[in-house]
């Protein structure tokens, strides 16, 4: 797989980049860029793990592109009001958006979302991803997912509380819904910190959460952790198996990362930043600090980002679909 758009004729660049909505270049326009600051969206409040994520491959972006990235925090309707404001940017590269999960899923279950997570966007590069967490209180007794499936089965109907509607981690267990042919009940919180805090206090047994923001009460003992949702153990919690090896082969879902722009943006400036993104991914400094984060680092052109997007937008219908999930 080729990491970075090196090596790829201008001609091709256009050809290919044209077909996942980003417009043709004029000879030497935008030559220059960047000459000014570029704006990196963040749909999440502040100090989150999306947060961390742009801020941390922010400033190492800018200093290679030698312009500042400036972060911008647009947080609420789980990710569509900073959608929706770099989605109507001008195309010239000056804006972004670190796009998660609800890109995709937004316009699949929000029927407000009012845009197209393909067609709206210039992909620029995929950053990386982290496997949520199935965990449970300390109480409930089980220390592996069988156990966990066992319980689940004896009791009938077994709740489990995620961040909200609609994230990664609700379909995280309605996905382990259909592969174990259990009847977890989702129970949705206003975010990941509210619905940890009412599985630590016992109101509610098991808990689908992202795993950075699960490391320090794993550590702590607070909550114990049953199954990673990436296809391979987390290096941050080796002993952890993943919810494949546990009886479940091919299981995947992962909070991913990825930076898009709005659609129509020139090839030249698309390959400028893909380029400094990849460069950016490389640095060690910057991989140990998102490794420790639980990030698995990805990279790659925007022709795979492009096909990235498609395949989850394609099998976050399927999934809805099978599980029934209502569209707000």
């Amino acid at each position: 797989m080729k990491r970075t758009l090196a090596g790829i004729a201008a001609t091709s660049i256009a050809v290919a980049l044209s077909a996942v909505g980003i417009a043709p270049l004029a000879h030497g326009q935008n030559a220059d860029f960047p000459n000014q600051a570029i704006t990196l969206i963040v749909p999440f409040a502040p100090g989150g793990s999306t947060d961390i994520v742009a801020r941390l491959l922010g400033k190492e972006v800018g200093t290679l592109l030698g312009q500042s990235v400036i972060i911008e925090n647009k947080a609420g309707a789980n990710t569509l009001i900073g959608t929706q404001q770099a989605r109507r940017a001008k195309p010239d590269g000056y804006t972004l958006v670190i796009a998660t999960n609800g890109h995709t899923s937004n316009p699949v279950t929000n029927k407000n979302a009012s845009y197209d997570a393909i067609k709206d966007f210039s992909p620029v590069v995929l950053v990386g991803s982290t496997p949520n967490l199935i965990a449970v209180n300390k109480n409930v007794g089980v220390r592996t997912l069988p156990e966990l499936e066992k319980l689940a089965r004896e009791k009938g109907k077994f709740p489990f509380a995620t961040a909200g509607q609609g994230t990664p981690q609700h379909f995280t267990g309605e996905q382990l819904n259909q592969q174990a042919k259990l009847k977890l009940e989702h129970v949705a919180y206003k975010g990941g910190g509210p619905a940890a805090a009412d599985v630590m206090a016992g109101h509610v047994p098991m808990l689908i959460t992202g795993l950075p923001p699960a490391l320090p009460l794993v550590k702590a003992g607070n909550i114990i952790p049953i199954a990673v949702t990436s296809l391979k153990r987390s290096p941050v919690l080796p002993d952890v198996p993943t919810v494949a090896e546990s009886g479940h082969p091919g299981f995947t879902s992962t909070f991913w990362f990825a930076i898009l722009g709005p659609t129509g943006m020139p090839p030249a400036v698309v390959a400028k930043l893909n380029g400094a993104f990849n460069q950016a991914l490389k640095n060690q400094d910057l991989r140990t600090q998102l490794m420790s984060q639980g990030v698995d680092l990805a990279g790659g052109s925007p022709q795979e980002l492009a096909s990235f997007l498609q395949s989850d937008v394609d099998g976050l219908r399927k999934l809805i679909a099978a599980a029934g999930i209502q569209i707000n």
